[in-house]
């Protein structure tokens, strides 16, 4: 199954019976060794799992723990056929569909993935991050999961959400949804956000949620963007975005405004962390904001989402902006976000958008039922 485009979602969903033992699969074969890639073959290993093969589209003709690599091209000569793989990989940037119909065509019969991984190596220390936690109990939230199907407000929002749930839980690749790449924060399928935007970007990295708004040929009042990692704060600060009213501030979000430890790579995935390599302050929205006229509100602050909505609280209930919500970081976040903002009575509306491979990228979009300018 490859990607689609703004409207264009598409959803199979193939349910396979679970393993029973590491025996199930015979030897086995993984696919990926990046970071998370070594760390699962090492537990594997480490449980006795026979690794027959490694692939790799960078390290072919290497070897790790003396298990011989080859790239998939190398391996096409019949030896995949009849073979269980385990795509060890967890990122938004590999179309895992794509990986998954080239894997079956070379004859592999059983396809894994890191959900997958506690059946093969009940004591696994590898925590892959982000909506992956071994720990989560998918069954003891079934209440939870129903009330979020029903506050969903169309169909394209309801299946999305019964394929993420399906592909999270079974690690089944056929049910995963293929993503909506092209809109992401300017979903074609959802009618346009009233103009101007006057915008609050928290997590605003280095401006690319404004630059998209733009490309989507908004006009926008002003932007007030929180970034607190440095490297990308500068980035930020030193565009010239054709917007008369910026204000950039090297600040995180939270719930109340307090200092914070921060994971500071430069990347989209700097974060919050209590193993930190530095400190941050953070604020609470309605602490630095009051009085500032907005009706958009976009987040993506890895993980801090739920925190730094109940920070702007107030924000919220006094102008009820659109609410660009990221809903992929944790597995409770799924439900949990539009579950706060539903217990506000604010009336609005949700819908659920997947723009990045793996169900990364999984936004929440919540419409006043009253447009706000």
């Amino acid at each position: 199954m490859g990607y689609c485009h703004n409207q264009q979602y598409s959803v199979r969903i193939l349910i396979m019976p679970p393993l029973d033992s590491p025996h199930d699969t015979g030897s086995l074969i993984i696919y990926g060794l990046g970071t998370v890639g070594q760390a699962i073959v090492d537990d594997l290993l480490s449980e006795g799992v026979y690794i027959e093969l490694i692939l790799d589209r960078g390290k072919g003709g290497e070897s790790y723990r003396d298990i011989p690599i080859l790239t998939l091209e190398n391996a096409g000569d019949g030896r995949l056929i009849g073979k269980t793989v385990f795509i060890a990989l967890h990122n938004h940037y590999i179309d895992i569909n794509r990986l998954h119909a080239e894997l079956l065509a070379a004859g592999v019969t059983r396809i894994l993935t890191p959900v997958n991984l506690p059946e093969l190596a009940p004591n696994a220390r590898t925590r892959p991050g982000y909506w992956l936690d071994p720990d989560f109990n998918y069954a003891s939230h079934q209440a939870e999961f129903a009330l979020m199907r029903d506050l969903l407000a169309d169909e394209i929002s309801r299946s999305l959400f019964d394929a993420i749930l399906a592909y999270r839980q079974s690690g089944n690749i056929a049910a995963c949804p293929a993503p909506s790449l092209d809109d992401e924060y300017t979903p074609n399928s959802l009618p346009r956000f009233a103009e101007p935007l006057r915008i609050i970007d928290c997590g605003a990295f280095t401006g690319v949620a404004i630059h998209k708004f733009l490309k989507a040929g908004y006009e926008i009042a002003s932007f007030v963007a929180f970034e607190p990692d440095p490297a990308n704060f500068a980035i930020l600060a030193s565009r010239n975005f054709p917007i008369d009213r910026r204000i950039c501030l090297p600040l995180g979000t939270w719930s109340t405004t307090r200092q914070l430890s921060f994971t500071s790579n430069g990347s989209m995935a700097s974060h919050l962390s209590d193993n930190g390599d530095t400190t941050i302050q953070c604020v609470a929205i309605d602490d630095v904001l009051n009085g500032e006229k907005i009706n958009l509100i976009k987040m993506d602050v890895e993980g801090a989402e739920v925190e730094t909505l109940k920070g702007m609280r107030n924000i919220i209930e006094q102008q009820t902006p659109y609410l660009l919500i990221s809903a992929y970081h944790t597995s409770n976040h799924l439900f949990e976000i539009a579950d706060l903002i539903n217990s506000w009575e604010l009336q609005y509306k949700f819908y659920l958008r997947v723009h990045e491979y793996n169900t990364f990228g999984t936004v929440v979009y919540a419409f006043p039922d009253k447009q706000t300018n």
